[in-house]
Order: structure tokens, then C-alpha cells, then sequence
């Protein structure tokens, strides 16, 4: 049986800087690495970086160590593809294959507006890819002739949300501008991917407020009180599947499942 090559860490890095759409300067100012050492280290020309930079370089990246390398569940992630109308399909998609020991075991679905505007059904397609430790939006831009391909082919190891035909669920127009902003918290992607719906709004909310006279510090403090600072649940099991990441120091980390 052949043994899976080893993906070394500035590939990873490479194919996540394309994924969330960061440029070499950027990926440097963030991670607080000189442009010219992190441009040889990606090009695989040098082995210039500390171990401590690469970690910087994953976590800017939306990965954290435990037990692996995984999507940091404390995040919702956001990935974009561009699907033009000359490109092919499997180069398109080829990074999402890659990075599928992510993402297995995970859920697949499209989402859209309750009230979905021409431009949206034509421009921008939006898919929720989600487990107990992952969240990710991936967004793919396609041309007016392509049908978008995010599926358990293209991400080896995840499933369709549900049976449907289309594979699609709804939301309402708040979370769908939050959606589209990059604005979903962690708890408001699950409800739209479990499909709770909201039966008081914001709008409730204030009203109530000012009727019996409840101020927004108030209402701070019982937060305060009553969630405090969440702890993030264990680490979890050693996974034994990963893709070998080689990394530099000569230690192997390991992209593991969602």
C-alpha cells in the first residue's frame, strides 16, 4: 500500500492563503514576519522560520494545535472560490480536495436569503460546512453558465446536510447580511444550519426594555453573569488519519478531521 505524501507546512499555507484570499504582505504583517523571509519560505526555497513563526502563520490562517492541526472552532471560517466560466472544474475546486482531512465527517449544505435578490441568485453561492468543531462559509463566485460544485465529491469524507434534491436551506435577512458581511458569530451559524427559528426579535427585545425599564447595562451585566467566559470544550481524540504535515524542527503535526 503507498504511503500519502507528506504536505509540507508552506504548502498548507499556500493553499489556505488562497482559500480566505491573503496576499504574502498581509499573511507577514499578521503573523509579524519579514515579507522576503516568508516569500522564500513559501516558495520551499528556504527552511528560514522558526517553529514559533509557523504556528503565528497557522493560526493567522484559522488553524489551532490540538492534537493536530484543526480549523479553530471558536471561529467562523470563510473560504472563497472563484468558478469563471473558462476555468476547470477539478483545478478550481483542487484546494478544497486538498484540505477534505479538515473537513471530514462534516456537513454540506447551500444557503440563501428567505427573499433572495436577483443578484444574489446570480453572483455569489454560499455553503455552510459544519460539525461539532467546524464552521465554514464557503463562498464561490461563478459565472452566470457554471453550477457550483461544493460537495461530499469535492470534500472527501463530508455528507449532504439533509436528503433533498437541491440541497438548500433558508434564512432569514438578518443573518443572511451577517452571512454576507463576515459577521456570523458561532452561535449564529448553528442556528441557522440546525434551522432554529427566532420567535422574539431584537426589536422585541428593545421594547420590552424600555417598558420596564431595563438599560443596556443592565442587560450587560446579566450576560456577563450569566455566560461569562466560555470555556471551549476538551481536546479532542487523537486522530490517527491525518495528512502528514511535514513541518520544519523535524516535527510532523497532523491536519486533523473536524
Amino acid at each position: 500500500m503507498a504511503t500519502q505524501k507528506r504536505m509540507k507546512a508552506n504548502e498548507l499555507v499556500t493553499l489556505l492563503a488562497e482559500l480566505v484570499v491573503m496576499d504574502i504582505e498581509m499573511m507577514a504583517r499578521f503573523a509579524n514576519i519579514p515579507v522576503q523571509n516568508l516569500r522564500s519560505w513559501l516558495a520551499g526555497k528556504k527552511e528560514n522560520l522558526r517553529l514559533q513563526s509557523v504556528m503565528n502563520l497557522m493560526s493567522v490562517m484559522g488553524l489551532k494545535v490540538d492534537n493536530g492541526l484543526r480549523l479553530d472552532d471558536a471561529r467562523v471560517h470563510y473560504w472563497y472560490i472563484e468558478d469563471s466560466i473558462f476555468s476547470q472544474k477539478k483545478s478550481v475546486y483542487a484546494a478544497l480536495t486538498k484540505l477534505s482531512k479538515l473537513l471530514a465527517g462534516c456537513s454540506i449544505t447551500a444557503v440563501e436569503s428567505t427573499s433572495p435578490r436577483l443578484k444574489e441568485r446570480l453572483g455569489h453561492r454560499f455553503y455552510l460546512v459544519a460539525s461539532a468543531k467546524v464552521r465554514l462559509v464557503v463562498c464561490v463566485r461563478r459565472s452566470f453558465f457554471r453550477a457550483p460544485a461544493v460537495s461530499p465529491e469535492v470534500i472527501k469524507g463530508a455528507c449532504w446536510r439533509d436528503d433533498s434534491d437541491d440541497h438548500l436551506i433558508t434564512t432569514n435577512r438578518r443573518l443572511w447580511t451577517h452571512l454576507v458581511e463576515r459577521d456570523l458569530t458561532t452561535y449564529e451559524f448553528d442556528r441557522m444550519f440546525n434551522q432554529v427559528s427566532e420567535n422574539v426579535s431584537w426589536a422585541d427585545v428593545s421594547l420590552m426594555a424600555r417598558e420596564f425599564g431595563v438599560t443596556a447595562a443592565d442587560v450587560s451585566q446579566w450576560i456577563l453573569e450569566r455566560h461569562g467566559e466560555l470555556v471551549p470544550d476538551g481536546a479532542g481524540a487523537q486522530d490517527d488519519e491525518g495528512i502528514d504535515l511535514d513541518s520544519s524542527g523535524g516535527r510532523v503535526l497532523y491536519l486533523a478531521a473536524g
